[in-house]
């Protein structure tokens, strides 16, 4: 039988992305010091992740760990990147225009993280009135050895602009953290893998990351929350961010709306 993968085409995904076929979904991320002894379903979001998601007509909902590496292959991953980093900016900045007080989290493949690409932001978040330091570009950290000297200017330029740069999926690339320590960074994901664990281990990586998030002013989220069990271990971890199932998987934009008016965010 013929893998998922293997039955698609570039040219699959990107005729869906000239032609709208690609939707936006949206998970929220919580601040973990204000969700209370409450039900934390019932706090507030504090920002927005903005993922991809492609439904084909054959053969449904494509997950993205399928059509991110067409894209790759079929050379056109700046292109969606941008369409989904235009397309959610203007949305949040609706959002914020109605009195959401609401941060947007965008990720963007490190291949085409260049100045030219760094620029297209700024001036993407200019041109929707989305005040720079409510957007947070995300790189993903792995592989390790795509955090180069080579992007280091491109990443700066964000950091100047008040744009906060943040490294994705931290804990399973193999990045030393004093590599991290380098960059112009203001946040970093912990890696649902990683935030999920329960051992020493797991403590002492997650404490070294928070004392050089204390150090450098980093924002800290614990990606995978998934149980109060994972939210508890990762308010004590001093974690200031929480995003995961526990609070629901990402959604239309239209019914992140009604999950806003029910939380008064």
């Amino acid at each position: 039988m013929m893998s998922l993968s293997s039955a698609l085409h570039p040219d699959d995904l990107r005729r869906s992305l000239r032609t709208g076929g690609l939707d936006i979904a949206y998970q929220g991320q919580w601040d973990l010091a204000s969700t209370g002894d409450d039900d934390p379903r019932n706090a507030r979001p504090v920002a927005v992740e903005a993922l991809a998601r492609w439904s084909h007509p054959e053969f449904g909902e494509v997950p993205p760990d399928v059509f991110i590496p067409l894209a790759e292959e079929g050379g056109f991953l700046e292109t969606l990147d941008t369409d989904v980093l235009q397309r959610a900016v203007r949305q949040v900045a609706t959002w914020r225009a109605a009195g959401h007080d609401l941060a947007l989290s965008v990720n963007a493949a490190p291949t085409h993280m260049s100045v030219a690409y760094a620029d297209a932001v700024i001036r993407c978040a200019e041109g929707a009135g989305l005040e720079p330091p409510a957007l947070t570009i995300e790189i993903v950290e792995t592989p390790s050895p795509q955090f180069s000297s080579a992007m280091g200017e491109a990443l700066s330029r964000l950091d100047r602009a008040g744009i906060t740069v943040s490294v994705d999926d931290f804990g399973v690339g193999g990045t030393a953290l004093h590599t991290l320590e380098g960059l112009p960074i203001r946040e970093v994901k912990l890696d649902r893998s990683l935030v999920q664990r329960v051992d020493v281990q797991a403590d002492r990586i997650i404490g070294q990351v928070i004392d050089a998030a204390d150090r450098h002013g980093w924002r800290v989220v614990a990606e995978g929350i998934e149980t109060v069990d994972d939210l508890n271990r990762s308010t004590r971890r001093r974690c200031h961010r929480g995003q995961g199932f526990l609070w629901g998987r990402a959604i239309p934009a239209a019914d992140f709306e009604q999950l806003l008016a029910r939380s008064g965010a």
